[in-house]
């Protein structure tokens, strides 16, 4: 993924990050960079990843990081909607999800749920 092909938007007073390309391990400093410096500069980030064409752990663990990261600053980040095609299939494949898309780990709700939630909350 080149970063140029991340392209960040702000619509409603919640910034929107699309992932697009490969989101895994050739990107993941890159992605990192760009969450981090999103959720220091708003208060709620959606992350976009229906355009994702290759994912790994990596993937996954920078979006539960960038999770994490929101809540311990009062802020919020969520997926903009529920995930799709390779990220979809990595997180059933990895026991996050079943195959009907339901959750299977305690912070479920992220992969699962796009509503905004108070501040302080990722959804």
């Amino acid at each position: 993924m080149h970063l140029g092909s991340v392209i960040a938007m702000t619509r409603d007073s919640v910034h929107t990050i699309n992932f697009t390309g490969d989101a895994g391990l050739r990107s993941a400093q890159d992605l990192a960079n760009l969450l981090r410096e999103a959720i220091a500069a708003h208060p709620s980030v959606a992350i976009a990843t229906d355009a994702i064409t290759a994912a790994d752990i990596t993937t996954i663990q920078l979006l539960l990081a960038a999770r994490k990261m929101a809540i311990a600053s009062g802020r919020s980040c969520r997926l903009s909607a529920p995930p799709e095609g390779v990220l979809r299939t990595l997180l059933i494949q990895t026991g996050f999800l079943d195959a009907d898309g339901r959750a299977l780990t305690p912070e479920g709700d992220f992969w699962t749920s796009t509503t905004s939630q108070a501040k302080g909350k990722a959804a």
